[in-house]
C-alpha cells in the first residue's frame, strides 16, 4: 500500500492541477491513462510499480511480444517435439526481447562519445526497486548489471547527445520523466548532477518515491514545497509540472522522451517557451516521427492533433535552436525519431 506521506503527495497534487491553467492539465491522450494508474497505486502500491498491468503502456515498455518464461518453456517443449537439437538458449532469447535488448545497450555503447563526454556504460544498470518485470544482462556473463527498455532508451538518448557537447552536461531537466530512469542513470553516475523532472500526478509520486529510495536526501520532492512561489530544487529533484514557471534554477540540457507527443500542440508549445526560458544550450527529443493516433473525438484514445518530431524541432526553432544531429535506423528501431537541438551562437 501506499504510505501517508506519498498519499499525500498525490491527493494534493491532483486537486492542485484541477485549478491550474489547462495547458498543464492532462491532455486528451492522458484521460483514461490517469484513472488507470491511480488504480493501480492504491490497489498494488509503489513498492511494485513497475508490474503494474498499466506500466508497460503508460511509462515502463517492454521488449519482446509478451511471452512469459512460463509460456516460453511450454512453447520450447513444442519446438522440440517438431525438430530435434533446438537451442534452449537462444529460443528463450528469442521470445523473451533479450537479442533486443542487447542490441539497443551495444549501440549506445558503440554510438557513444567518449572523448567528449567520458560515461561508463557497464558498471551501473537499472535498480530492482520496483521489481521490474523484465532484467537483462548488459553481457552475457555478468547478470548483476542488467537492464530494462526504459533504461536503455534513455542511453540512446544520451549516446545522441554526446556526439554533440563540448564537455560533460551537468544539468538536466526533463518533462514528463516517467518513474525517473534517465535521473537514476545520471546521478548513479555523478553524484555532483543536477537532474529535475517534471511531470504530473501520479507519476510525479511514482519518480519522487522512486529516486528517493535510490539516492535519498540527493532527491528534492514537494512534500514538504510551498504550493506557490519560487522554486528551488538546489540538487535534484521532482517537481509537478504546473510548478515550472516557479522554477527558479537554470539548465544546460532539456530532455524530453516519448511524452510530448501524447500532447496537444499548445501544450507542448507552452512547455517549449518555458524550457528555453531556463538556460538550456541543447534540447533532446525522442518522439513519434507521425505522432500519435488521431482521437475519431475528445475523449476518445488518442491526440486531437498529433504532435509530430518535425513539429516539436519547428517550436524550438522559434527560440534559435537548430537541429544538430537527426537520427532514426539504425540507431533507432522504433516509432521515434531522435532529435538533438543546439542552441545557436
Amino acid at each position: 500500500m501506499v504510505s501517508a506521506s506519498w498519499n499525500d503527495l498525490t491527493e494534493r497534487t491532483l486537486c492542485e492541477i484541477e485549478g491550474v491553467n489547462e495547458q498543464f492539465r492532462p491532455t486528451n491522450f492522458w484521460g483514461p491513462g490517469l484513472r488507470e494508474l491511480l488504480h493501480d497505486l492504491q490497489e498494488r502500491g509503489l513498492e511494485e510499480f513497475k508490474r503494474w498491468p498499466t506500466a508497460s503502456f503508460w511509462f515502463y515498455p517492454l521488449y519482446g511480444d509478451g511471452y512469459s518464461p512460463a509460456l516460453s518453456e511450454e512453447l520450447l517443449d513444442v519446438a522440440r517435439t517438431s525438430r530435434e537439437g533446438v537451442n534452449p538458449g537462444y529460443f528463450r532469447a528469442a521470445l523473451s526481447g533479450s537479442r533486443d535488448a542487447w542490441r539497443d545497450h551495444d549501440v549506445a555503447s558503440a554510438w557513444w562519445n567518449t572523448e567528449r563526454w567520458p560515461f561508463d556504460l557497464r558498471s551501473h544498470g537499472e535498480s530492482r526497486v520496483g521489481r521490474p518485470p523484465q532484467a537483462f544482462p548488459v553481457t552475457k556473463d555478468d547478470s548483476a548489471v542488467t537492464v530494462g527498455r526504459a533504461y536503455n532508451n534513455y542511453l540512446l538518448v544520451l549516446a545522441a547527445l554526446s556526439q554533440h557537447v563540448d564537455a560533460p552536461p551537468s544539468s538536466f531537466l526533463e518533462i514528463g520523466g516517467g518513474f525517473g530512469a534517465l535521473g537514476e542513470i545520471l546521478m548513479s553516475r555523478d553524484e555532483n548532477v543536477r537532474y529535475v523532472d517534471a511531470d504530473i500526478p501520479p507519476l510525479l509520486t511514482v519518480a519522487s518515491w522512486y529516486l528517493t529510495e535510490l539516492f535519498g536526501d540527493r532527491v528534492t520532492t514537494c512534500l514538504d514545497r510551498p504550493d506557490a512561489g519560487p522554486l528551488t530544487v538546489p540538487n535534484s529533484g521532482v517537481v509537478p509540472n504546473y510548478r515550472l514557471p516557479d522554477l527558479e534554477e537554470d539548465f544546460e540540457v532539456f530532455v524530453n522522451s516519448f511524452s510530448f507527443q501524447e500532447m496537444e500542440p499548445d501544450v507542448v508549445e507552452n512547455y517549449v517557451d518555458l524550457v528555453c526560458g531556463t538556460g538550456i544550450r541543447y534540447a533532446v527529443s525522442l518522439n513519434s516521427r507521425e505522432g500519435k493516433q488521431r482521437a475519431a473525438a475528445p475523449g476518445e484514445h488518442g491526440a486531437l492533433d498529433p504532435v509530430t518530431s518535425e513539429r516539436i524541432a519547428t517550436m524550438f526553432a522559434r527560440h534559435g535552436f537548430e537541429v544538430a544531429g537527426r537520427y532514426n535506423d539504425p540507431y533507432v528501431r522504433s516509432a521515434g525519431e531522435l532529435l538533438v537541438m543546439k542552441r545557436r551562437g
